[in-house]
């Protein structure tokens, strides 16, 4: 459990993921799931993301990747005068049979304050 403030969902959510990898995350996310507000994606690989090795041709990559393992689900709820009609799953990270079996979305989850 942790919490980020920042200005922005991306300075936010860098804040709470620095937080999860120095208390037992270091070598990499644990399984999330999010709302369908921006940031995540992109704090996830600022902080976990690591930069692949030069293979010896072209230019040397020097932006972050995502890791082969994560699990990253978002869940946008779909409303309708204001009522959750319903939720779509988006499998960010990892393979999505794997994700939706391991995460079992539920929009408790996801509440801001």
């Amino acid at each position: 459990m942790g919490r980020g403030i920042g200005k922005t969902e991306t300075d936010a959510s860098i804040e709470l993921l620095q937080q999860l990898k120095r208390r037992g995350h270091p070598d990499g996310p644990p399984p999330l799931v999010s709302d369908g507000w921006g940031g995540h994606r992109e704090a996830l690989i600022e902080v976990y993301g690591e930069i692949p090795e030069y293979s010896g041709r072209g230019r040397p990559p020097s932006l972050k990747q995502p890791g082969e393992n994560w699990q990253y689900l978002q869940m946008v709820k779909q409303r309708e005068n204001g009522r959750v009609i319903g939720v779509e799953l988006r499998v960010i990270f990892g393979q999505p049979e794997q994700v939706l079996a391991e995460l079992e979305p539920h929009t408790a989850y996801v509440e801001r304050t």
